[in-house]
């Protein structure tokens, strides 16, 4: 899905001369910890509770104080993995939709995980394995391959940076089969080392759960 499917149109933006009682009451009314501040259709950035319940910071209206996140965008035709990555980048709960730099509206990173959640990553029976090899021996056909002889599919596939040795990569793979030994020995055989493996047979994630899996999957 894209950004724009996903604007929560619950969440209203605050204008810089709304009191900060308005701004507190939303943001119990909506449990959100930030929220849009936004002039003739220009967001101006976002206010935090943080920022509203810090007791050396006290001003009347919310547009005396110091807004954060101006960056914290994406375009109204970016998709979801872009919105993650600039949540990522920003630490917020709530990312900007401009269209052509126009205010659309916020979208929630728990409306993002709900979207995540009916996808077969989620909800098909199987498990989650973590590779590690060099960028030059990655090869996900290859990888495919081994799976598909073990009589099991690839439902989803991310790479990232090994943090340890800068020089190698982590594979996670979410198979639709509970039991990899055998897929295991084939891709070490192939020369990718299995650094471990999670069973997913429970469908019955919480939402921390699902979270959890998300960033295993997305986090950079």
């Amino acid at each position: 899905m894209i950004a724009e499917q996903l604007i929560n149109y619950m969440i209203p933006p605050l204008k810089p001369s709304d009191d900060i009682a308005r701004a507190k009451q939303w943001m119990d009314e909506f449990r959100v910890k930030e929220l849009p501040v936004v002039h003739d259709n220009k967001l101006l950035g976002f206010v935090s509770e943080e920022l509203l319940y810090d007791s050396e910071i006290m001003h009347p209206e919310v547009g005396k104080y110091p807004l954060i996140g101006q960056d914290c965008v994406v375009k109204a035709s970016n998709h979801y993995y872009d919105i993650l990555k600039v949540q990522n980048e920003h630490q917020m709960e709530v990312v900007a939709v401009l269209s052509q730099e126009e205010f659309k509206g916020v979208v929630l990173i728990s409306d993002i995980l709900k979207e995540f959640a009916k996808t077969a990553i989620v909800n098909s029976v199987g498990a989650i394995v973590t590779l590690q090899t060099s960028l030059n021996d990655y090869s996900l056909s290859e990888i495919s391959r081994i799976v598909e002889m073990n009589g099991s599919t690839v439902l989803g596939a991310n790479i990232k940076p090994d943090f340890e040795d800068p020089s190698l990569i982590e594979i996670v793979l979410r198979i639709n089969h509970q039991d990899v030994n055998q897929i295991a020995t084939g891709l070490s055989k192939s020369g990718y080392k299995v650094t471990s493996s999670f069973n997913t047979e429970d469908n019955s994630f919480d939402e921390k759960d699902r979270f959890g899996l998300l960033m295993k999957f997305l986090d950079p």
